[in-house]
């Protein structure tokens, strides 16, 4: 099983099916992929989700009532395949980009540089985590050794590398693993919600985009450039939230609000003035990651051209073109089927159920990417 883990160039893919399993705060998401034709096809897909619950599933506090539910999700939907891709939760896997003194040579072993790095900015000891880490400047690496015309300049920022590091600890890992064997599923690779994202609806040629995922107990702020998520923000938080702060503002418990969600103001294009108060932290929230991402030195871009928001509150009426006036960048329903396969047929259903699937679907096409095992 890989963690975290990228492609081996030159192999080519050891399975045709996969199912990708998102384990959220409330709930269990399924997607499973087939290919045809060297194109990803949708097989089938699941969700279920818990109501009161207190506890936030992903941290697998009970890992039969976990499994258990992901085999009701998988017979529910019909799921052939046991070949299983799952993520980790945002909120328990730390993120950072680490700058490293270029190497004497593109072959030269990076890991006690990055090691180094990794016990400066991760709150455990490295002997305690997984760690995997992404080269960003690959053409200074594959030219490292090699003098230029600026090598005068040794004492600038062209002297070092910056890498994308990835970290989580080994017994939230060791849980995951617990989960599946009990579900029967063979959990082929393990990675984040983070990169899961970015695959399902980043290519390499996006640039500056913000992904904002809104479960149902904490959601998710993504900026990335070319496929590399710059920046990565948890936060306290939800659907759950917006649904308490649409109750106390409308004067009705919490079960209605959460129909009031659906149903207030259906085809409208505004957003009503109880769903703008509630979303006003996410917003916030979404506001301050722009000025990070801005203030950052580790890219050459300032600005986010487009922001895609997933996760079941996504379609609150009119979202899109509020978010859009409230930070002054355009703003997208997210849809992770553009890579995809499926019935013609099918597509109002999964226009609607999308922006939920979009991690389990970018968990399940890692069946594009070769040697995944």
């Amino acid at each position: 099983m890989s963690l975290f883990g990228g492609s081996k160039k030159g192999t080519e893919p050891v399975f045709s099916g996969l199912l990708g399993v998102d384990i959220g705060t409330v709930g269990v998401k399924v997607v499973e992929l087939t290919m045809e034709k060297d194109k990803p096809r949708l097989t089938t897909y699941g969700y279920a989700e818990m109501t009161g619950v207190t506890n936030d599933l992903s941290a697998i506090q009970d890992p039969t009532k976990v499994a258990d539910m992901i085999k009701r999700v998988c017979k529910d939907a019909g799921v052939k395949t046991k070949k299983t891709v799952t993520a980790l939760p945002a909120s328990e896997v730390f993120h950072t980009i680490v700058s490293i003194p270029i190497p004497g040579s593109p072959t030269e072993d990076l890991r006690p540089a990055i090691e180094a790095q990794a016990k400066k900015v991760f709150p455990l000891p490295v002997e305690e985590m997984v760690l995997d880490s992404v080269v960003l400047d690959k053409e200074m690496l594959k030219n490292a050794g090699k003098k230029s015309e600026g090598a005068a300049a040794s004492e600038g920022k062209e002297r070092f590398i910056r890498v994308f590091l990835t970290g989580a600890p080994k017994t939230l890992i060791q849980k995951y693993l617990d989960v599946f064997a009990k579900a029967g599923l063979e959990l082929v690779s393990l990675e984040t919600e983070v990169m899961s994202l970015v695959r399902t609806l980043v290519s390499e040629e996006d640039a500056q985009i913000m992904i904002v995922d809104i479960g149902g107990k904490r959601s998710n702020v993504i900026i990335a450039d070319g496929g590399i998520p710059f920046l990565t923000r948890g936060i306290k938080g939800g659907g759950e939230e917006i649904t308490k702060a649409l109750a106390k503002s409308m004067g009705i418990s919490e079960a209605d609000a959460e129909l009031a969600k659906r149903d207030l103001g259906y085809g409208e294009a505004v957003l009503p003035k109880p769903l703008q108060d509630a979303l006003q932290p996410m917003v916030h929230e979404m506001r301050y990651a722009l000025q990070m991402y801005a203030d950052q030195s580790f890219h050459d871009h300032r600005t986010v051209e487009k922001i895609l928001i997933t996760g079941g509150s996504a379609h609150l009426p009119g979202i899109d073109p509020y978010v859009t006036a409230a930070l002054n960048v355009n703003v997208y329903i997210a849809d992770p089927w553009a890579r995809i396969a499926y019935p013609p047929e099918a597509k109002p259903i999964l226009e609607e159920v999308g922006p939920r699937l979009c991690v389990a679907a970018g968990l399940a096409l890692r069946i594009i990417e070769k040697g995944i095992l």
